[in-house]
């Protein structure tokens, strides 16, 4: 099929004519919407280097996949686009996307391959297309972690949403993604008098508050412009750090009835965005809609996954003192934290003396918050109390509601534990889940059940007074094991693994309401430490004090004791025959 050139309307300078012309022959829409059609121009008159940054929702991967067949139908024989997405998965959306015009829209199929050439969506070539000695297709997709990444060549890269929350979790993970971020500027072709410049360009939603696209801005002079989903007020335009879309700017200055409205209503009015923020956290809110990273504040956030003190514990002994410390020695790198901002360490702890078994005074609860079926998680945590401390042994969530095995799987967790108690939440059916369980755990481990007292109040509030105290004082011990399994689990569900992690919920609470997605395993823990509460106020040094003033008596009963304990006997020179219980183990 012959190319003919693009018409002038249409060409170099018009691309927002051009996805207004796409948009129309896929019957999307009659014409992009105001935001879309900025952004298409900041894409055309933008610097070499740019990072745009929208609210979920506004077609940054459509604009994205219009942009690259702009550049291709205007220079279809030298154009090498390449499109890394967070997933090769997500970056072959766009390409589909892409293959779909080159079929369907009479303009553009001239760039449907020809039978030699590759026609695959994750690397396509256009009909015209001249192939060099880099041997490069017209379109390739590629996840942005891929090994296949290095040695590619392109004369435009569009990283499109590469930052996600999955892979930016933790400081590990962000450093990563920033190395391979760094590939780039080798893989793009110098200059050779072609009629489109050399570009990249990041688009994205920030999922972080240490997001990487505004690392991009202060580290390699990248341009950002940002387009949140609400005109923000104007004394809040500092979080922008003077990248908020001018015209936008223009519009809040002309017309300060705009503050709060939808600044796309043609696809999303005020209704739908209402919805939108009644679903999300607030956190998540103003990171994707409103587009602000600056959230982490020691204040806002009270729970430092730093503040814990993380240690092996197989629920046999428990250490009668112990001391946290954030010492270089103390740090645990090989686990991953999910703490935000400097919150980057858990530690182990500084100093650790006598360790006590079980029968040593020391009690251990199974709680468990419970839950429908759907999104909600079925909850639990285990914790034990001793000389004022507790310490959490296992933690765990399901969404497979009171099914047999799941009922089975809480009695053999608090078998595991030998467990003193079972803690139900009795918020759900006034009663109803101890009456299910009840009968499991006579089957298989019998203990008491006993319903934590009624919850009442804002829940952020109470979760919060319960816990910040007790992690802010370095009275809260978290078994490894217990970090280990979160974090793997979490890692399993790209989705809402995370969310649901007891350790990114501690991190991530505030007093705000909604503040967390899901709250289950984080309030499953605060019914356990609330029903310690008690004696989590004793002082640890205190109780071991007069432990071992009780272990001084001991001894001395069992020296005088009624065999040879009277002082004749010594004088005869029978020796005491000592007997009872020392207490302690030794480890």
């Amino acid at each position: 099929m012959s190319v003919y050139p693009i018409p002038p309307e249409l060409g170099i300078g018009r691309f927002a004519y051009f996805f207004c012309y796409i948009l129309r022959e896929l019957g999307l829409a009659d014409e992009p919407t105001k935001q879309q059609l900025r952004i298409c121009d900041w894409d055309e008159v933008g610097p070499n280097r740019t990072v745009t940054v929208g609210f979920r929702g506004i077609a940054k991967s459509t604009i994205s996949g219009a942009r690259a067949l702009h550049r291709l139908r205007i220079d279809p024989e030298g154009e090498k686009i390449l499109i890394p997405g967070a997933t090769e998965t997500k970056a072959e959306e766009i390409t589909t996307f892409m293959a779909r015009c080159i079929r369907e829209i009479d303009l553009l199929q001239c760039l449907q391959p020809r039978e030699n050439q590759r026609q695959s969506v994750l690397a396509f070539d256009v009909g015209p297309a001249i192939i060099g000695g880099d041997g490069a297709p017209s379109v390739r997709a590629c996840g942005i972690l891929s090994p296949s990444l290095t040695g590619k060549r392109a004369t435009m890269i569009i990283p499109d949403d590469i930052e996600t929350l999955t892979n930016s979790i933790t400081p590990l993970k962000q450093e990563r993604l920033w190395a391979a971020t760094t590939e780039f500027e080798s893989i793009l072709l110098p200059d050779a008098g072609q009629p489109l410049p050399r570009q990249i360009s990041f688009r994205g939603t920030p999922h972080l508050e240490t997001s990487m696209y505004w690392r991009l801005v202060r580290e390699r002079g990248y341009k950002m412009r940002m387009w949140p989903a609400r005109y923000p007020k104007p004394d809040t335009f500092d979080v922008y750090d003077g990248c908020l879309d001018p015209l936008m700017v223009e519009e809040i200055e002309s017309n300060p009835q705009l503050v709060g409205g939808p600044t796309d209503p043609e696809r999303f009015d005020d209704e739908e965005l209402i919805q939108r923020e009644t679903g999300s956290t607030k956190a998540s809110w103003q990171l994707q809609y409103m587009l602000n990273c600056r959230l982490s504040t020691l204040d806002k956030f009270p729970i430092r996954l730093g503040d814990l003190i993380v240690m092996p514990l197989d629920g046999k002994a428990l250490p009668e003192v112990i001391s946290w410390a954030s010492g270089a020695e103390q740090r645990i790198n090989e686990l991953p934290c999910v703490g935000l901002g400097a919150d980057r360490y858990y530690h182990r702890p500084m100093m650790v003396q006598g360790w006590l078994p079980r029968s040593e005074k020391w009690r251990s609860v199974l709680a468990i918050d419970p839950s429908g079926r759907g999104s909600d998680e079925l909850a639990w945590a285990v914790v034990a109390e001793l000389s004022g401390n507790l310490f959490v042994l296992e933690s765990g969530g399901t969404t497979r509601g009171y099914e047999d095995d799941v009922l089975e799987l809480l009695a053999n967790v608090a078998k595991r534990w030998q467990v003193n108690a079972v803690i139900p939440e009795p918020n759900f059916g006034d009663g109803m889940f101890s009456k299910i369980l009840q009968p499991v755990m006579q089957r298989i481990y019998p203990c008491s059940i006993e319903e934590a007292p009624r919850s009442a109040g804002q829940k952020e509030r109470r979760i919060i007074d319960v816990l910040a105290p007790l992690v802010q004082q370095h009275r809260l011990v978290v078994n490894t094991e217990l970090i280990q399994k979160d974090w793997e689990g979490a890692e399993r569900d790209p989705d809402n693994g995370h969310p649901r992690s007891l350790m990114y919920q501690m991190s991530r609470i505030t007093t705000d309401r909604g503040s967390l997605l899901f709250y289950d395993r984080i309030d499953a823990l605060a019914i356990a430490a609330a029903h310690f509460v008690e004696a989590a106020a004793q002082d640890q040094q205190r109780v071991a004090a007069r432990r071992q003033e009780e272990l001084v008596e001991a001894s001395l009963a069992a020296w005088f004791d009624e065999t040879g304990a009277k002082l004749d006997a010594l004088a005869l020179g029978i020796i005491p025959n000592a007997s009872g219980a020392m207490g302690g183990v030794r480890r």
